[in-house]
């Protein structure tokens, strides 16, 4: 019985492997506009060589990518000046939702999605958490890239 299983077990798991959904290289993309970050993982697409083309009609593209961005303030010393709360308002981010470059440490958390315009179905997530550096936007933007780039089904030779 437990040979069986076994067998039953692997058959599943083959099955299963077989219908992962797989993008191809050269498939056209459409970046969803997420406060500018958009721009940054277009920019880590070219640096991290993502074989895929990106297209700036969602109507013309395979699929299309989300994300949803978070951005965690460091913590900031208050001061209480008539029961009001004043904080250097430089280090807050500005219009866009990113924080200038060198404005504190604080956090950055990003999820992606890769969605089949065809099926809907998602074939792709990917999330990241970066904290410490000037550059986390741009670093998460890169880690995504990366390992969308490491997914994507290479042309046989």
């Amino acid at each position: 019985m437990s040979r069986f299983s076994a067998f039953l077990v692997f058959a599943c798991s083959a099955v299963c492997l077989a219908q992962a959904p797989q993008i191809r290289s050269g498939s056209t993309v459409y970046i969803e506009p997420m406060g500018g970050y958009e721009t940054y993982l277009a920019a880590a697409f070219a640096k991290k060589h993502v074989p895929l083309i990106l297209v700036a009609d969602k109507d013309k593209a395979d699929y299309i990518i989300t994300s949803t961005v978070i951005r965690h303030a460091p913590s900031h010393p208050a001061v209480v000046v008539n029961n009001t709360i004043n904080v250097n308002s430089s280090d807050y981010p500005r219009a866009g939702g990113f924080p200038k470059a060198g404005s504190g440490s604080g956090s950055t958390s990003v999820s992606i999605s890769v969605v089949d315009v065809h099926s809907s179905q998602i074939v792709f997530a990917y999330a990241v958490g970066k904290a410490g550096n000037s550059n986390q936007i741009q670093s998460t933007a890169e880690a995504c890239a990366k390992h969308l780039s490491e997914f994507i089904e290479k042309p046989k030779k």
